[in-house]
């Protein structure tokens, strides 16, 4: 009850929404080894195979990996200086993301994030903060170090619902187009991807009665039967080692993807930040349908430094416009940015 609460308050819940803490992180671990029970539970015809999807971490939200990825990123759009950076920062251990609380920069980021189309809006952004250019994002980022996330509500411009960890991501020029054009357009889709980890998954074996050696017992079964009673259990032994079990100790690669799970990527993962035709931005916490609002809002967490990024090359009438998707669609639904100061 206090989740939904905080929910509809659109204020962080505790320890769900603080990944920075302890606490946070913790909750985390043990809610992703829950959902993933959960998920080994169903049947694999009735699972979601989250490898077309295109999600990698549909349990979690691996927050340290895509600050890394964008600052690599960022870092890769400077120039030659940038990429020899980048190489020293690689070897050197990255330092762990926070989550940025300082007011001023709230206020900063949150007069950023919504479109300047009208006059009125216009004069009241510049009174209050300074226009956003490179200088000015280059100087909240040294500030507050470039490895650090952003608490945001998110409000989908048309029907859906959000779920927990779905992923927010950046608008392409060809989205915004559309989006210009055909105001009430749903948004792309994310195009099926193919899971090259099912043929080594190992599923179970179901008993065969076709097979050469179960034919001439399942056969004589009705004889044994009459002539001794104690006949009746020797089809259920074993007569000799299984094949596929001396060819699982014997070939290490077999005991390798003894660990994979149908529909879900292995440790360590790819890319979080370019799987996907979208780049990644952020993940969802919490997801659902606002009836005060009137549409779907979602909560949760985008980086800093990718979002100033997207900011600086969206138009000034269309800032703030990003794109959402649930782990199990592949549909992509665009969705405004709010800063809760």
């Amino acid at each position: 009850m206090s989740l939904k609460h905080a929910q509809n308050k659109g204020e962080p819940h505790f320890p769900h929404d603080y990944p920075d803490c302890p606490a946070g992180a913790r909750f985390q671990e043990e809610q992703e080894a829950e959902l993933l029970a959960k998920f080994r539970r169903r049947p694999p015809a009735k699972r979601t195979n989250y490898i077309k999807h295109g999600c990698l971490a549909p349990f979690r939200c691996p927050w340290q990996q895509l600050v890394e990825e964008w600052q690599l990123i960022v870092k890769e759009g400077g120039g030659e200086e940038a990429v020899a950076t980048m190489e020293q920062e690689v070897t050197t251990p990255q330092s762990n993301f926070t989550v940025l609380r300082n007011r001023k920069s709230l206020r900063q980021l949150s007069a950023w994030c919504r479109p300047t189309s009208s006059k009125c809006q216009r004069a009241r952004n510049l009174g209050s903060t300074p226009p956003l250019n490179r200088n000015v994002a280059a100087a909240l980022l040294s500030a507050h170090g470039g490895s650090s996330l952003v608490w945001t509500r998110l409000s989908l411009v048309t029907k859906g619902q959000p779920e927990q960890h779905a992923l927010v991501c950046v608008p392409t020029a060809e989205d915004l187009q559309l989006v210009r054009k055909e105001p009430g357009c749903t948004g792309p889709q994310e195009p099926l991807h193919t899971d090259h980890f099912k043929s080594r998954v190992k599923r179970p074996r179901k008993k065969d009665h076709n097979k050469p050696g179960t034919t001439s017992s399942s056969s004589a079964k009705p004889e044994n039967k009459q002539s001794d009673p104690a006949s009746t259990s020797v089809p259920s032994v074993n007569p000799g080692p299984d094949p596929s079990s001396s060819s699982s100790l014997t070939n290490p690669s077999s005991s390798c993807t003894s660990g994979l799970t149908l529909g879900l990527w292995p440790e360590p993962l790819p890319s979080v930040t370019s799987h996907c035709s979208r780049v990644t931005l952020g993940w969802v916490t919490q997801g659902d349908f606002s009836l005060s609002a009137g549409c779907g809002e979602a909560l949760g967490l985008l980086t800093v430094t990718g979002l100033l990024h997207t900011l600086l090359r969206q138009p000034d009438s269309q800032r703030g416009l990003v794109l959402l998707r649930n782990p199990g669609s592949l549909q992509y639904r665009f969705a405004k940015i709010n800063i809760e100061v």
